[in-house]
């Protein structure tokens, strides 16, 4: 869905993060096509790469280098009617992409929903519209791999519509 003003970004089915496809109603993680939306941001971290025997080096494990890209959200629908909605959006990364306990760091997120429940002071009603979030994959000196979206919904009648999706940060 183009927005008035807005940088073009070049989409990528397989860095979906969320299609639009359902309201959220309740905290959890994004979704593409029925399960949680999740992107590789790199690729292959934990390779051992074996050099021929010529090499007067050892196996090596090599790190991707770390990516400037743009979590990009079209929030198409967004309920504030009850006074007290909030809608934390976290893009979350791993090296782990089960996500698992003590393996998860946030990258970047955002508040949105009924102005005076939002975190922060005098802020505005959330509406529709393009979201775009600057990133980097990596966070005090560690790359990580996997990346996704995960919802915090709060309030009496929470309910967002959301299209999510990462993009490598355009040439200026």
């Amino acid at each position: 869905m183009p927005f008035p003003n807005m940088r073009t970004y070049s989409f990528d089915a397989n860095a979906q993060l969320s299609d639009n496809a359902a309201a959220y109603t309740a905290t959890g993680y994004t979704q593409v096509a029925g399960v949680d939306g999740i992107i590789d941001l790199g690729g292959n971290q934990g390779a051992t790469v074996t050099l021929p025997s010529i090499a007067d080096v050892s196996p090596i494990t090599p790190q991707q280098p770390r990516i400037d890209a743009y979590l990009v959200v079209d929030v198409t629908a967004i309920d504030v009617s009850s006074g007290n909605e909030t809608y934390d959006l976290l893009l979350l990364v791993s090296n782990d992409p089960g996500f698992g306990a003590g393996t998860v760091e946030q990258a970047v997120g955002i508040s949105l929903g009924k102005g005076a429940s939002r975190r922060g002071i005098n802020m505005k009603d959330s509406v529709t519209g393009r979201i775009e979030l600057g990133f980097t994959n990596q966070i005090e000196g560690n790359i990580y791999q996997f990346g996704k979206l995960y919802a915090v919904l709060g309030g009496t009648t929470p309910s967002l519509s959301i299209a999510a999706f990462v993009a490598v940060t355009p040439e200026p």
